[in-house]
């Protein structure tokens, strides 16, 4: 084999899905106080997916709180920006890095809540083999 035919059949094996790259679930806590909208800083995954992650939440009250009757907090959560890095071959392929999270709380009472996000997609197992990204 020449090392022209060796290097094609490594890069093969790097590309292959099941080599290259697995299913990542991030949970992480997110510790809010207060009424309103609240925006979080860029959250950093500390993994590259390779697709958009499949975002969702949970959120419970601090373990000292006491709902008030008659003022259940209404809670929303959503994206406001993701951290993307784009590949620099020809696909121009997007790798998703971190988010940027923003929280809107209505309630007359002040409450301190718990928010569990979860991120889960395919990540990059060894960003080396996508130039452009440095994980």
């Amino acid at each position: 084999m020449t090392y022209r035919e060796i290097r094609t059949a490594d890069r093969r094996t790097e590309l292959d899905r099941a080599t290259w790259a697995g299913p990542v679930q991030l949970i992480l806590t997110y510790e809010l106080t207060g009424v309103g909208e609240h925006i979080s800083e860029m959250i950093s995954f500390g993994t590259v997916y390779e697709s958009k992650p499949f975002f969702s939440y949970g959120v419970e009250l601090a373990p000292d709180e006491v709902l008030t009757p008659g003022d259940f907090p209404l809670v929303s959560v959503g994206i406001g920006a993701w951290d993307i890095t784009v590949s620099d071959d020809e696909d121009q392929t997007p790798f998703y890095l971190g988010a940027e999270v923003w929280f809107n709380t209505t309630t007359v009472q002040v409450y301190q809540y718990l928010f569990r996000l979860s991120f889960e997609g395919v990540a990059v197992r060894n960003t080396e083999f996508f130039r452009g990204t440095n994980g």
